[in-house]
């Protein structure tokens, strides 16, 4: 098994929906590939966000009744690897399709703010290694359809680098920064459009900002100049809230 095959049965595999069989080649090509390992933890994570925000929908019980005896008169088949083909789609897939069609749709901050998350867990690793503001911002003038305004902090908040990303299908910057043992990710795009999203809004300066707790990370909102920004945290709201009190501009 390669990785373009790997990547073919992603979610047949996270969903549990490969035979004892299938599932231990699968993982014997996981063994030996970093990047596959990647790719699997990035989707169950994104998952497990989707599950987080859905509505729990409970079927009547008769219903289940009835689909489990007629399920029980299907004989089984073993779901060979090389049988499955390209348009095959498990039910909970199609849900998160679905759902994410949704969140695009009614809202333009929701699915970046978990998208943000997801990114900031899987901490990838840096392209560009600096810790000048300037050389930042220049490094994605030359790869990104925007310019990025970074905020200015001081000394004690620690820029460590920055590299491309995507958040919910668009193009984001994503900056990386440290204060102490805690890390910090920004991530910068267009502006989606909307009202900010958050349990708590609040005005720092000039500017509003709105906040939440998402799967153990804070989250803050802003725009500013015709972009978005997120910064995601494991630290408490009140010492993200500082870290924004010491920047010099948005």
């Amino acid at each position: 098994m390669d990785c373009q095959e790997v990547k073919k049965f992603l979610q047949v595999y996270i969903d549990c929906e490969l035979d004892e069989e299938d599932r231990r080649v699968l993982e014997e090509h996981l063994v030996a590939c970093p990047d596959c390992r990647a790719s699997v933890e990035y989707e169950r994570r994104f998952r497990d966000a989707v599950r987080a925000r859905a509505p729990k929908v409970s079927a009547p019980e008769d219903f289940k009744q009835q689909l489990t005896e007629a399920m029980s008169t299907v004989p089984r088949r073993r779901p060979m690897l090389r049988r499955l083909a390209w348009g095959f789609v498990p039910a909970t897939a199609a849900l998160t399709l679905v759902i994410t069609f949704t969140w695009t749709v009614t809202s333009g901050f929701a699915p970046l703010m978990d998208a943000a998350v997801i990114q900031h867990s899987a901490a990838p690793p840096v392209e560009i290694n600096t810790s000048d503001s300037d050389q930042v911002e220049n490094w994605f003038r030359k790869k990104l359809d925007f310019n990025v305004a970074l905020p200015r902090f001081p000394k004690k908040v620690n820029l460590e680098g920055a590299r491309l990303s995507h958040l919910a299908r668009r193009q984001a910057a994503l900056v990386r920064y440290r204060r102490g043992q805690h890390r910090f990710s920004l991530f910068v795009v267009t502006d989606p459009g909307g009202s900010l999203e958050g349990n708590k809004c609040l005005k720092v300066k000039t500017t509003d900002f709105c906040m939440t707790q998402l799967r153990g990370y804070t989250v803050v909102l802003w725009r500013s100049r015709g972009l978005a920004y997120s910064l995601v945290g494991d630290s408490a709201e009140q010492e993200i809230m500082e870290v924004l009190n010491m920047a010099n501009s948005f």
